[in-house]
């Protein structure tokens, strides 16, 4: 690419380059693949194997704005010029259809933020299957009738913005998906989830920074969530009180 003149073109041309090296097939995940080259799978590696293989070679990239055809034959190209393969997630992250049912479906307490996080991931995943430019030339989404998105968002576009927030202190979530009820068991189960984390990574007191400060002003249901959070580990384990090892 040395030589080429700089300008907003190329700069696409570069996204999809980047796109192209933090893509790689990973076994298990995009393919049934027992193992794969390290030079395949390491983004250094495919970022350079893929601008030397557009040398002789340019792209609508470089003349036109992205769009969705275009991504897909430059990401095509790429992978049939470098030799190395473009990795695309074969198996379905999440069999939810629905927010709600993040909260209403039995599992463990500390499933249920995982479970939010892959529904939101699988419908990336179908976004980038059907608009594959707005993920990898994210600007492109502020133009034309994608930007309506951002000022009214689509029904079936909840996920592409924060759901549940703290602000002010305050928990805020989305009415139109889930109730108090279910709001407040995903609130539950993203303090105990991240209360396993600290117990098994962290070496102080458990945070709870990310976690709305009225709850633990009120003493009733610091308690009560204490109390859930020790049912959960089976530990004796809490947000102002720490491990207690003395206390089986």
């Amino acid at each position: 690419m040395r030589g080429r003149p700089a300008s907003n073109a190329l700069g696409s041309v570069v996204l999809g380059l980047i796109n192209f090296a933090l893509n790689p097939v990973v076994p298990g995940l995009t393919s049934a693949d027992p193992s794969v080259d390290w030079r395949e799978l390491y983004p250094p590696y495919r970022f350079a194997a893929a601008a030397k293989a557009m040398a002789d070679w340019k792209s609508d990239l470089e003349f036109q704005y992205p769009s969705h055809e275009m991504t897909i034959h430059f990401q095509h190209m790429l992978a049939q010029r470098s030799g190395l393969r473009m990795g695309r997630v074969v198996s379905r992250l999440s069999g939810l259809s629905m927010l709600r049912e993040a909260a209403t479906i039995p599992m463990h307490l500390a499933g249920r933020t995982p479970a939010v996080s892959f529904l939101c991931a699988s419908r990336l995943l179908d976004l980038r299957e059907q608009d594959a430019c707005a993920l990898t030339h994210y600007g492109v989404n502020f133009l034309n009738d994608r930007a309506l998105r951002f000022i009214d968002p689509d029904p079936d576009m909840w996920w592409l913005f924060p759901m549940f927030r703290v602000s002010q202190g305050e928990y805020r979530w989305p009415a139109e998906h889930v109730n108090l009820n279910e709001a407040t068991d995903l609130l539950i189960s993203a303090a105990v989830a991240s209360a396993y984390d600290d117990v098994l990574h962290g070496t102080g007191p458990l945070a709870s920074d990310h976690l709305p400060r009225a709850l633990f002003e009120d003493r009733a249901e610091d308690g009560a969530l204490n109390k859930v959070l020790k049912d959960s580990t089976g530990l004796d384990l809490g947000w102002r009180t720490g491990l207690n090892p003395q206390h089986p």
